[in-house]
């Protein structure tokens, strides 16, 4: 239920400023005049984003406690106390003060903050099947899986990043301090006549010297606008989206990803007791790409409609061949949600080897160009160093 920030005005002409959790803002206005209040103004409060930091070590730390057997509000109530993760006692004991006030465990996770629409969803099913703490161990596993697949990410990728960032480093320090030095030297000998290699590295270190910094800017400012224009113009939006999925290396494994993300969202969901269409509405967010989303709507239309599962998947572009497979092979047995999990648990390992590939491509890349580039800037100091001292 969100909360509304208010200004009001009472009976005696005096202006009020309050907070109050309402179902709309129509709402809002039946309760404030049960107050003998008058509605001037009303604003949605912005909750806090909870992501997977918070989430993880909540769920690790309350899912057990759950299963066995304690009770949701006195498991709350221990968590408070006895964790020492950052912010989650305080939540803890904010979900607790609501379910005392009457409300149910997915209401007070709503008013709580932005939790991943995945993590209600399926406490919202868990309540209603009376399985809550099945759920629970469910949603534990998940994000268990979710922390270990961004780390991985977050392993591979940070070589070639510092790699990247200390190779341009080095070149722009030659260009900006080593030099200039050996340009002066040949500046007090105007007879010595310097190579195309080393005239080309002067000029470029002239240049960087008086119009690096504009640049620069001028980079950050293309940079911005470009995003501005990619964020606020749809058609461009669009077209970049599309381009995405069609780059080489690149888009075959953001498609791999998003295909593993929806796969095991909607195993989850499904073994959950989610209805099928409910779990492709709640899968929305995981589609990133703008071009997959709305495949993914077009999807949602058709199940809606009473489109074949299969027929309707095949709306979602890019999506591999692995998903289609194991699709049609749950509606043909009638298991989609562990088919789902099946073709996870397989574009999962794929993503890796082929995210293991690209990196193993980086790496040498990245070295052999920036070491081309600093030793084209070394040989062409040094040959013009050996034309000086044959003039001496």
């Amino acid at each position: 239920m969100p909360e509304y920030a208010y200004k009001a005005i009472g009976r005696d002409g005096v202006e009020i400023l309050g907070q109050e959790q309402a179902e709309s803002l129509e709402a809002l206005t039946l309760i404030l005049r049960k107050k003998q209040l008058s509605l001037l103004h009303a604003k949605t409060k912005k909750s806090r984003a909870i992501g997977l930091s918070i989430t993880l070590p909540f769920i690790s730390e309350l899912s057990p406690l759950v299963n066995s057997g304690i009770p949701l509000e006195r498991a709350l109530q221990i968590v408070a106390e006895d964790s020492r993760e950052a912010r989650v006692p305080e939540l803890a004991e904010q979900l607790r003060k609501t379910l005392k006030r009457g409300e149910s465990f997915s209401e007070a996770l709503t008013q709580a903050g932005r939790f991943d629409s995945l993590f209600i969803a399926l406490v919202k099913v868990g309540e209603a099947s009376g399985e809550l703490p099945k759920v629970l161990g469910i949603l534990e596993n998940h994000y268990q899986e979710a922390r270990k697949i961004r780390g991985e990410l977050v392993a591979s990728l940070t070589y070639p990043a510092i790699l990247a960032i200390v190779s341009i480093a080095s070149v722009i320090g030659l260009a900006l301090f080593v030099v200039p030095v050996f340009k002066d030297i040949f500046a007090d000998s105007p007879e010595i006549v310097l190579p195309l290699g080393t005239r080309i590295l002067f000029a470029l270190s002239d240049f960087t010297l008086r119009y690096g910094w504009a640049v620069l800017a001028g980079l950050i400012v293309a940079a911005t606008g470009v995003t501005l224009l990619v964020q606020r113009n749809a058609a461009v939006k669009r077209a970049w989206h599309a381009l995405q999925l069609r780059l080489p290396l690149t888009g075959d494994l953001q498609a791999k990803f998003a295909a593993f993300k929806l796969a095991k969202a909607l195993s989850i969901m499904l073994t959950g007791g989610l209805p099928l269409a409910r779990a492709v509405e709640i899968s929305r967010p995981l589609l990133t790409n703008l071009i997959q989303r709305e495949g993914l709507e077009s999807c949602l239309t058709g199940l809606r409609k009473g489109e074949p599962i299969p027929q309707a998947v095949n709306r979602i572009p890019a999506l591999p061949v692995q998903f289609h497979r194991y699709i049609k092979l749950g509606n043909e047995t009638g298991n989609l949600g562990p088919n789902l999990g099946r073709v996870a648990d397989v574009l999962q390992e794929d993503f890796r080897n082929r995210l293991k590939s690209l990196v193993s491509i980086l790496d040498p890349l990245i070295i052999v160009t920036m070491g081309g580039v600093v030793g084209f800037m070394v040989i062409s100091i040094l040959v013009a160093v050996f034309s000086l001292s044959d003039v001496h």
